[in-house]
């Protein structure tokens, strides 16, 4: 069984992460690797038809999204840096989906790289015991003394923030002071639809209703393309900045 899981049901695709049931670690060469190759089939395979996109964030029975933080060295940095480019590579191929996308988050999401894959979703369910933190600022400031800092989040991840749930206190906490945040919480400062589901298997459901209640019957996908990154211009040339 791989990182990722593809799925089509009713015009829909379901990709799936975190198909080993433990934390899943956004830094692996090989996760983020099948999570551009299914982007790539999904987009592929996009038809006039087809009503979108949902990625299901699992990560298995108290499992996180997490980044590998606690390697130091130069090593580490240069694997943050990769994973920094490609994830900025996954948010400009959920960009140019040619239907409406949404992340079902029923694990928790404990790293600004997975932070970006939720928000470059146009909209999201969340399980409300989910846990949502940005711990960079955190880390940063106690590094145990060895000397390794990690990275500063990449600036799309704060484009991204700004663009889609523009509210500074939500900003302020957590990001500015690292504090965790429940799916409740969280899910109260987004700034599309108030999904937030009392139940984990409620998730993935509540994200097709959206996907599939978006758009009507006639659609167009590069227009849908074109008015995404109308809406959110500071996320796309963020991405796009640094991609370049």
């Amino acid at each position: 069984m791989g990182f990722c899981q593809l799925s089509t049901k009713n015009g829909v695709f379901f990709l799936t992460l975190g198909g080993h049931g433990g934390g899943e670690n956004y830094r692996t060469e090989q996760f983020i690797a099948e999570l551009e190759q299914k982007l790539k089939e999904v987009r592929g395979h996009a038809r006039p038809s087809s009503k979108g996109l949902v990625t299901t964030f699992a990560a298995g029975e108290g499992g996180s999204f997490c980044d590998d933080v606690d390697n130091g060295g130069t090593s580490a940095a240069a694997t943050a840096e990769l994973a920094a480019y490609r994830t900025a590579e996954a948010v400009r191929a959920l960009f140019d989906m040619p239907f409406p996308t949404a992340a079902a988050v029923a694990g928790d999401v404990r790293s600004s790289l997975a932070l970006a894959l939720v928000l470059a979703h146009d909209d999201m369910a969340v399980w409300k015991e989910a846990t949502f933190e940005a711990p960079e600022v955190r880390l940063r400031r106690d590094d145990g003394g060895g000397g390794y800092l990690p990275p500063a989040p990449p600036p799309y991840v704060a484009a991204l923030l700004r663009d889609k749930a523009p509210y500074p206190m939500m900003r302020s906490k957590l990001v500015l002071r690292s504090e965790a945040m429940d799916g409740s919480t969280f899910g109260g400062y987004w700034y599309m639809t108030d999904s937030r589901c009392d139940g984990r298997e409620e998730v993935t459901g509540e994200a097709a209703g959206i996907v599939t209640t978006s758009i009507g019957k006639v659609r167009d996908g590069e227009a849908y393309v074109a008015t995404r990154k109308s809406f959110f211009p500071e996320s796309w040339k963020a991405v796009c900045e640094f991609l370049a």
